[in-house]
């Protein structure tokens, strides 16, 4: 009877054996194929699984909302096309009146041509505002639907986590012999594989969305300073349709539409500028400073960036026609700088990173015929740049500006024949920026003034073609 019991007991160990050999032996197989396949598939299976997880989500009413935003914006995009158009026309009249610069019709056509341009840029700029607030609107919207989805992933998140502790305090040998067969004991091993994945992938799924948010926030406050700036520059565009309005009502004025009296008006001009000069060259003569090479970088073509979009040189550095001929004007027989022909109201960009060192108009000052508007810009990399004849300036002096951020817009203010922007190019070390009257007390013209300007030793001077892109 003993026998037969310790008979039994042996078998049934044996039995509980066996099978646990072919319960670990089945599972170490199936584990083993599943992770060979893991391996091989592992890199991106948790990223399809997200993006299919992701692509499955409806958008709900905010979707159809972003639907309908993007397609303002795109008509928005279509209008700024079609005003695009419009001002390139525009700009090719202007290009054909000012040729004929000593006729005085042909002035009155050609501020005509700017004014319906300058509108053009008004209205241009108008819908780029507009399109920028729907931008703003639309990456509101999307956050909130990102938010939405955070939230959603972190209580499924958290709710697998519940469910998984559950999982982990059932003992392994346990689950072996509560399931009814080999067979529903390797789905269930299994099913926590797949749980455990589900898991790994929901977490992924949340830094994914989180990092989406973020960039998303990103895009709003660029897209915010890029509003803020297309304000500035309408706010500009709009000063420069009135103050070109004006200049057409002075013109007319001054000539009645004569010729004769317009070309006396360009003579007079023509003094102003010689007078202006001669200040200029005067004051420039004290300075005398022992210029450091090592402070500034050789001449290099595409170390600045161009000033505008479109370039279009009438005037080089150095020994032109204009300034051999007419070396009074410059004080010297070559002209200080580049002269660039363009529009009213052309958008000017600084030619490298630095701060706005000094900036005035020589207009604001009665018996001052000089720059006009002007800025310099005290680039990090030891030159500076002159900005003049400018309509507007959209920085203020000790402002931080990056390479090619619009600072101005071009003008025909000053001592000028006609629109256009001026460009000199400085070493630093010998740049001065000061009051004409400190310089020069007790003298006429912007010396008896309190407008300032820019001042350099005539080695100073650099030739600007030799620092920008190659045309």
């Amino acid at each position: 009877m003993e026998f037969r019991r310790s008979r039994e007991y042996i078998t049934t160990i044996l039995k509980v054996s066996i099978l646990c050999f072919l319960i670990f032996s089945t599972y170490f197989v199936v584990v083993r194929a599943q992770e060979s396949h893991d391996d091989h598939d592992d890199h991106d299976h948790s990223e399809t699984h997200i993006l299919l997880n992701l692509e499955k989500e409806e958008f709900g009413r905010g979707g159809a909302a972003i639907e309908t935003l993007n397609k303002q914006i795109d008509d928005y995009s279509d209008q700024i096309k079609k005003i695009d158009r419009e001002i390139e026309e525009q700009k090719k009249l202007i290009q054909t009146t000012s040729s004929k610069a000593g006729e005085i019709q042909a002035q009155i056509n050609s501020l005509n041509a700017t004014r319906k341009k300058l509108q053009s840029d008004v209205s241009r700029t108008q819908n780029i505002i507009a399109k920028s607030q729907l931008e703003i609107e639309k990456l509101d919207l999307e956050m909130t639907e990102k938010e939405k989805r955070i939230e959603n992933s972190q209580e499924g998140l958290a709710e697998s986590l519940r469910t998984m502790s559950k999982h982990r305090d059932v003992a392994f040998l346990e689950l072996a012999f509560d399931s009814q067969s080999i067979s529903d004991f390797l789905s269930e091993i299994i099913e926590v594989r797949r749980f455990k994945e589900m898991l790994i992938n929901k977490k992924y799924e949340l830094l994914n969305l989180n990092r989406e948010l973020s960039q998303k926030k990103s895009e709003e406050e660029q897209t915010k300073e890029e509003l803020e700036k297309e304000r500035q520059i309408l706010a500009a565009q709009q000063n420069t349709v009135i103050s070109t309005q004006n200049a057409q009502t002075s013109l007319l004025s001054a000539t009645k539409s004569e010729q004769s009296k317009y070309e006396q008006l360009l003579k007079e001009n023509q003094a102003k500028r010689e007078q202006f000069e001669t200040l200029v060259r005067s004051i420039e003569s004290q300075i005398k400073i022992l210029i450091d090479p090592g402070t500034y970088p050789a001449a290099s073509r595409g170390i600045l960036g161009w000033p505008a979009d479109t370039i279009r040189i009438t005037q080089q550095f150095g020994g032109t026609d204009f300034a051999k001929n007419n070396p009074g004007i410059y004080g010297r027989a070559y002209h200080p700088g580049t002269d660039f022909g363009m529009p009213i109201g052309t958008k000017i960009k600084s030619l490298e990173a630095g701060v706005i060192k000094g900036q005035d108009n020589t207009d604001a000052y009665p018996g001052c015929y000089a720059w006009g508007r002007w800025i310099v810009v005290e680039h990090d990399n030891g030159l500076s740049s002159l900005y003049a004849h400018l309509s507007s300036s959209l920085v203020s002096t000790g402002q931080r500006v990056e390479k090619g951020e619009v600072i101005a817009l071009s003008g025909n203010t000053g001592i000028s024949t006609g629109p256009h922007l001026h460009l000199s190019l400085y070493i630093t070390q010998g740049l001065r920026i000061g009051k004409y009257g400190a310089y020069k007390p007790g003298g006429s013209g912007c010396a008896a003034t309190n407008a300032s300007g820019p001042f350099a030793d005539t080695d100073a001077y650099l030739d600007p073609m030799t620092y920008l892109p190659a045309l």
